[in-house]
């Protein structure tokens, strides 16, 4: 997916909208090979969210679900830099720390400034169609989970980063499953133009159809990320150890 006009830039500023944005030929070559390439090989954990997400938010595709479902995964972000500042604490090296922590900190940031911008953009949406949410089923429970969700990604991430970042790979993996087959689903969303107040700064989208392809391959470049930042992780207690025993 290359010839992107602008990707968001994980070098200590903040991102400008979408995470890879694509033009709307490359979005529709993005939904087509996603419905045609198997999901991941999804860890149980993993599954278990996916069912219990079914079982509260019901099996439909809606827009409240996906926005649920936004809420949710923003955590792990939030969780990976928290968890960033307690490792940074069981290096020597002080200089190498601060980098890593720069690092670590522009990354999950982006990431999550990222997913803020799907939320917002699902929240208009909802408002603008009059849609009458239940307030426990879409508001309270998405807060509890995302509460729970943040402990089990900070523990993760302590003990193994590996764990975590195979976990939200899955939890991305699925999410860009679930909106080009979103959008397959309604195919009037091609005519129906896309617009926002809020959202101008994310990215230009002259339909739904083309918004939502756009918002399932930030989840695909999220889950690239989760993917790249597990080949090079390590557990972080071990290594910790050897340090304060040299």
């Amino acid at each position: 997916m290359s010839g992107h006009a602008k990707t968001a830039d994980l070098n200590g500023h903040r991102p400008y909208g979408a995470m890879r944005e694509l033009t709307p030929q490359e979005r529709q070559q993005w939904q087509r090979a996603t419905l045609q390439t198997p999901p991941r090989r999804y860890g149980w954990d993993a599954r278990l969210q996916f069912w219990l997400e079914d079982l509260i938010f019901g099996r439909p595709r809606t827009l409240s679900k996906f926005k649920a479902r936004e809420l949710i995964a923003r955590m792990p972000y939030l969780s990976w830099e928290q968890a960033a500042f307690l490792a940074a604490g069981t290096i020597r090296d002080r200089t190498v720390r601060a980098r890593r922590l720069y690092d670590s900190l522009a990354e999950t940031r982006a990431e999550q400034d990222n997913e803020d911008w799907h939320i917002l953009i699902l929240e208009e949406l909802i408002a603008a169609r009059g849609t009458r949410e239940n307030q426990i089923r879409y508001r309270l429970i998405p807060q509890l989970a995302a509460f729970v969700q943040y402990q089990q990604f900070w523990l993760l991430e302590v003990l193994n980063p590996a764990w975590s970042c195979r976990l939200n790979a899955d939890i991305e993996d699925h999410a860009e499953h679930e909106y080009a087959a979103l959008v397959a689903e309604h195919p009037e969303w091609e005519s129906e133009p896309f617009q926002s107040a809020i959202a101008s700064g994310y990215a230009d989208c002259e339909s739904l159809a083309d918004l939502f392809r756009q918002i399932g391959a930030d989840e695909g470049v999220h889950k690239e990320m989760s993917l790249e930042r597990m080949s090079r992780a390590r557990p972080r207690w071990p290594s910790g150890a050897k340090a304060r025993a040299r």
